[in-house]
């Protein structure tokens, strides 16, 4: 009876990755605890002719020990730009195996991004192969990525999950989520033509640098921003470096706008980009990267710090932190233990603006923010920062900026133009 079962539920699995796999139009493996592939399904898809068969190589690339239970759907990164699904069948005591869909692409690779990428590994001899394959692959959005791993996870597992429960395995030892920074999704509108960053975005992180907020980077690089910016022909790695370069250049400077010694964010920045020069691959690169900019914020962040006390510096992080909620004064005397009185008194001495003041302007900087950086219409804005009504916002936004939220949108199409 047992075997009957055992045979049944290795039929539905093998059904449900089929369907998986035309749905999405992946390939799709399912590799056992014991590191054995128990079934393919590559459909009329070709594989990496960069490692083609070698299944040892291909497990390295995605840091995978098939024996390693593992707790939570992984979306995995290779060095390749290639974006993996790794799903875990059964639980610790019953653990079957993994099911591993992909590959896909974060975004379209132009002809320059290939060529430095075959030309960094010295793979002259399959170029038309390279070509060939990266253009086959599936372009696969990040937020739908996330989305189809957690469909995934339900299917198999029977856990519906939140996005943020996702691993991301694109910089396993940083822990934190995502890679590049300074790059966004751009897709070419030829070959021959190389892309180029998000402004807003680059705009955003250095805001962000400049103003040393640690929460802010932390939850700006989960947001999957894409390298597409190409700055070498001839080289994928160096064209990382030149850009890594640029980027930590930009924010020694923003970070010495924040308020940062100028001497400090330039040693900074020339230690980080020495330390660039010698790497050799995308992770490490990445890394280094974000170690920068996370530098950076930090000693901005500290600067700002102490020109206040503890007291007042551990309520204004608290209001930092919940600028999207209803917060009251008597909430942020009790997270700091001391009265409502005398946090009244300390944080206009110190900040020189009552409490219920700095909570307007930093509810009114987020949504100059998202006026800035976003597509959230105005009508929500108002409603996500927990203004009571969206008349109420347009009176305070005026307060502070002088001009109505309208009047800030249309001041940033005309910098746009």
């Amino acid at each position: 009876m047992k075997n009957k079962e055992g045979a049944k539920h290795k039929m539905d699995l093998k059904r449900q990755c089929q369907l998986i796999a035309e749905l999405f139009d992946m390939s799709i493996f399912f590799v056992s605890s014991t590191g054995e592939v128990i079934f393919e399904m590559l459909g009329d898809r070709i594989l990496n002719p960069l490692y083609s068969n070698d299944k040892q190589f291909f497990f390295t690339l995605l840091g995978f020990n098939p024996s390693v239970f593992r707790e939570s759907p992984s979306v995995v990164r290779t060095m390749f730009f290639e974006n993996y699904i790794l799903i875990r069948i059964g639980n610790e005591v019953h653990y079957e195996g993994t099911i591993i869909l992909g590959p896909s692409l974060p975004f379209t690779l132009n002809e320059y991004k290939i060529t430095g990428l075959i030309n960094d590994i010295h793979l002259f001899a399959n170029r038309e192969q390279v070509f060939h394959y990266y253009q086959s692959i599936p372009v696969v959005p990040h937020e739908k990525l996330i989305n189809i791993a957690i469909l995934m996870n339900q299917m198999f597992n029977q856990e519906l999950i939140e996005a943020d429960a996702v691993v991301q395995d694109y910089l396993r030892d940083m822990q934190i989520k995502e890679k590049n920074i300074l790059e966004s999704i751009h897709s070419p509108k030829n070959y021959d033509e190389a892309a180029h960053h998000n402004p807003l975005d680059e705009k955003k992180l250095l805001t962000i640098v400049k103003e040393g907020k640690i929460e802010a980077l932390k939850h700006f690089t989960q947001l999957g921003h894409e390298n597409t910016g190409v700055l070498s022909k001839s080289s994928h790695i160096r064209s990382k470096k030149n850009l890594g370069i640029i980027g930590i250049a930009l924010a020694a400077r923003a970070a010495i706008d924040g308020g940062l010694y100028s001497e400090i964010a330039f040693s900074v920045s020339d230690l980080y980009i020495q330390r660039l020069e010698d790497l050799r691959n995308d992770k490490e690169i990445d890394h280094c990267c974000l170690e920068a900019f996370f530098s950076l914020t930090e000693k901005v962040s500290h600067v700002k710090e102490t020109q206040h006390s503890k007291i007042v510096t551990l309520c204004k992080n608290y209001i930092y932190n919940h600028r999207y909620s209803k917060i009251t004064h008597e909430e942020i005397a009790e997270n700091a233990g001391i009265s409502p009185n005398y946090l009244s008194v300390l944080f206009k001495k110190e900040v020189g603006v009552p409490v219920n003041e700095y909570i307007q302007q930093i509810k009114i900087e987020e949504a100059t923010h998202m006026i800035q950086f976003t597509n959230t219409p105005l009508s929500e804005i108002g409603s996500i920062l927990s203004f009571t009504d969206q008349s109420y916002f347009t009176k305070i936004f005026k307060k502070h900026t002088g001009i109505t939220p309208k009047q800030y949108q249309q001041t940033k199409y005309l910098r746009e133009e």
